[in-house]
């Protein structure tokens, strides 16, 4: 069946790494991953999980206020309903801006959901779900706002081949072969936080061999905007795998990859800029300035 697998992984902009990781893992309840470095050495992101599911939490970070709309918000699925109640209970505590809890009706796929703004100024949310995701499925949702609904609808649904379950909160979902799901918020135009999303800040799918091919021909036929693969030019993928980052048609920044048989998600720091510079001279051209970690811009 042709469509977008899981929800694997996200990234979103911080100000602050270790208030940010401080806020994730003590106060949210994340567990650590590691934290990866520029080329000199210097902080550039961490990375903590939600069940088996990254969060990067990515520097420089964004200057730009939390949207009004919502989005875009990454939502974690808590395991039962006494986890729920005391995250909820030190996120409240930690004097971030909260939203009152949501209780939710039987045609919603939500239980309960708590809403919230990080430190970052992340739209964040957690949630119980009617019909629970597997353990290691932490993620359980991301919304993105659209300017153009049907244009969303027809991206995800043929694009992408995920499932349209339909509207929550003035919120559309599409849902993945796993339960977990995307949706997008109609908005008259597309907040500064859609738009200055932050260096490196994105979300990712995980596809098929065979769904990747499509989903290449496909992607820019319905408004999207594919970047490459600038870690395949790099030498960063292990065999076989295939992978691009793209925009849907709302400039929300997104990936597909189609693994191979290695798993290099793990390569240390010093090979990874060994392998990439050495890349990148082939390519007649060095590395950035931010790669570099002399220069942070916000």
């Amino acid at each position: 069946m042709f469509g977008a697998e899981t929800l694997d992984h996200v990234a979103f902009p911080v100000r602050d790494l270790p208030r940010a990781e401080k806020f994730y893992l003590e106060t949210v309840g994340l567990t650590f991953l590691t934290q990866r470095k520029n080329a000199d050495g210097s902080p550039r992101h961490a990375y903590v999980k939600a069940g088996e599911n990254i969060v990067g939490l990515t520097l420089p970070g964004v200057a730009v206020p939390a949207s009004a709309s919502g989005a875009p918000r990454y939502a974690i699925a808590m395991a039962n309903a006494d986890m729920f109640g005391a995250t909820v209970k030190r996120i409240q505590a930690s004097g971030v801006k909260c939203a009152e809890i949501e209780n939710h009706g039987a045609e919603s796929p939500f239980v309960k959901a708590f809403q919230f703004i990080d430190p970052d100024d992340n739209q964040f949310e957690l949630c119980t779900r009617r019909q629970p995701l597997a353990t290691k499925d932490g993620i359980s949702h991301v919304i993105f706002e659209t300017a153009n609904l049907a244009r969303a609808k027809k991206f995800y649904t043929e694009g992408l081949g995920l499932k349209l379950v339909g509207a929550v909160r003035g919120e559309t979902l599409f849902e993945f072969h796993n339960g977990q799901m995307v949706g997008v918020k109609e908005v008259k135009e597309l907040s500064e936080r859609t738009k200055k999303k932050g260096r490196a800040c994105h979300v990712a799918f995980n596809v098929s061999q065979e769904d990747y091919d499509v989903m290449l021909e496909r992607i820019p036929k319905l408004a999207g905007k594919s970047l490459g693969d600038f870690r395949a030019s790099d030498g960063l993928r292990p065999p076989g795998e295939r992978s691009i980052y793209f925009f849907d048609p709302d400039t929300n920044y997104l990936q597909i990859t189609a693994l191979g048989e290695e798993d290099w998600s793990l390569m240390s720091d010093e090979e990874k800029w060994q392998r990439t510079i050495a890349n990148r001279e082939k390519q007649g051209r060095g590395i950035s300035s931010f790669d570099k970690g002399m220069k942070i811009q916000k």
